[in-house]
């Protein structure tokens, strides 16, 4: 018989650890277990973290301990997992499934992310680590939010084609703002 373990919304030094390597060994074990997980802190602790090492390291060897650039790039990392969370809870909303809570679409993206968050700062692991985040959040949707494996694949797909259309559709108005205030 498996010991359970109390998940509770502390995040010391030690369950950090434990976690990413729960992560990262058996996700489909880690995203069962988390499934019910009452409320987002502990996987927002997690992205912090994991988040708050990536753009630390990040900082210190290639933009030359730049704090605009750490808090760019701290802002990124935090933000983006939060926004993939939020379109695909809107397209988890659009299938017509039934109604599933916003922490656990978002507990998914911040296991997910903070998990591939410790490695992909070294050069050339970015491109790497993109498709396994996407695998390990599919592996999470299909687990956690009990979704088919084809459904979580598509869901992975049409976020990330929403968040590109979104970008693209952006820069040119920032471009333009920029002009505006200078």
């Amino acid at each position: 018989m498996e010991a359970t373990r109390e998940t509770t919304a502390r995040m010391g030094i030690r369950e950090y650890f434990e976690t990413l390597m729960d992560v990262m060994r058996t996700p489909v074990r880690h995203f069962e277990r988390v499934a019910d997980e009452p409320g987002s802190r502990r996987a927002l602790i997690f992205l912090m973290i994991s988040a708050l090492f990536y753009c630390s390291v990040s900082m210190t060897y290639f933009f030359e301990n730049s704090l605009a650039m750490g808090m760019v790039m701290m802002l990124n990392a935090v933000l983006m997992p939060a926004f993939g969370a939020v379109i695909t809870f809107i397209l988890t909303g659009m299938t017509g499934r039934d109604r599933v809570r916003f922490g656990r679409v978002f507990n998914i993206y911040a296991y997910a992310s903070g998990a591939v968050m410790v490695v992909s700062w070294i050069p050339g692991l970015a491109i790497i680590m993109e498709p396994v985040r996407a695998v390990l959040i599919g592996v999470g949707l299909h687990k956690g939010l009990g979704v088919s494996k084809t459904r979580a694949c598509m869901l992975i797909v049409l976020t990330a084609v929403i968040m590109l259309l979104f970008f693209w559709t952006a820069a040119p108005m920032v471009v333009e703002l920029k002009q505006l205030f200078q």
